[in-house]
């Protein structure tokens, strides 16, 4: 299994670091410790601001030397036998080198939720969001540094069957106790009483039978995972499924929210306001966002 692991030094991606460092990993998976920085460009591109070649010089060495020895402390956390590690600093916007190199042959991107700098108090940092919207690769962004309560939000979907099959086959989950929920996403705040008795009645047989087919994926979603071996349990909610995603994760206390993402691009994946968005925003826990691009295939590690 390859992953990489983006790092800044604060402290959100120290606990990813961490996560990582607390997972089973299989033999032969290879760690790829990844640093990015934008240079002394955006340290001194005020409009005025005039500095010399060699004070530019020697803060562009401090950073990179800063970089290189961050992502060697980081790696040495996963020194093991049957894991291989690597380490790379790129001067390059950071959300951009992440997902250039998660190009290559990776099976997950990790990173924190929040970077360094005036806004690491945010919920949901830029480079964060911009990466796990964007990716073609399933993308954890770590809240916790542990697994051991899994929430699957299933739709039937063919994201949501790519999260599923992450679950399933990734041994580096198969420890955690599973729920599966999936929610019928109907209208709470209708008003029968404004609608004559034959509508009210279509109504209520739509938001039924809508009900049923969830109830019975979220069961038949479960048994798959029990007859893998895992420990899974299923359970079905009305309402708004990011709303009842986020607030189940805080009643059973997930340590992981696994959702799928339909993978839109351009413009329209910027403004969308996505299951998978709104649950990597307000959810208390790590989040395992799963496109529907990525491939089941490449999952197969036992």
């Amino acid at each position: 299994m390859r992953v990489l692991l983006a790092v800044d030094g604060s402290t959100a991606s120290d606990r990813a670091a961490a996560l990582v460092a607390n997972l089973s990993w299989p033999i032969g998976s290879t760690i790829s410790v990844l640093a990015a920085y934008p240079g002394t460009a955006a340290l001194f591109s005020s409009p005025g601001m005039v500095m010399a070649a060699d004070v530019i010089q020697e803060t562009e060495d401090a950073m990179t030397a800063e970089a290189q020895r961050m992502v060697a402390a980081v790696a040495r956390r996963f020194s093991t036998p049957d894991i291989s590690v690597e380490t790379q600093v790129l001067r390059e916007r950071a959300a951009t080198a992440i997902l250039d190199q998660a190009a290559g042959n990776f099976d997950l991107i990790v990173l924190g939720n929040r970077g360094r700098g005036p806004f690491e108090s945010a919920v949901l940092g830029s480079v964060s969001a911009e990466v796990a919207t964007a990716s073609r690769h399933p993308v954890l962004i770590a809240r916790r540094d542990r697994i051991k309560r899994i929430l699957l939000g299933v739709d039937g979907s063919d994201g949501s069957a790519a999260a599923v099959e992450v679950v399933r086959r990734w041994s580096i989950l198969h420890g955690a106790q599973v729920q599966v929920l999936s929610v019928a996403d109907t209208d709470t705040e209708w008003n029968p009483l404004l609608q004559d008795p034959a509508l009210q009645e279509a109504h209520l047989a739509a938001r039924t039978k809508l009900h049923e087919r969830h109830e019975m994926l979220a069961k038949e979603t479960a048994a798959s995972l029990r007859s893998a071996g895992i420990r899974a349990e299923e359970a079905v909610q009305d309402g708004s499924p990011a709303h009842q995603l986020v607030e189940a994760a805080v009643n059973w206390d997930a340590d992981l929210v696994v959702v799928g993402h339909h993978g839109q691009g351009g413009l329209e994946r910027l403004l969308v306001g996505s299951v998978a968005r709104s649950v990597l925003y307000h959810a208390p826990c790590s989040v395992l966002v799963v496109p529907q691009a990525a491939t089941p295939a490449g999952a197969n590690h036992e």
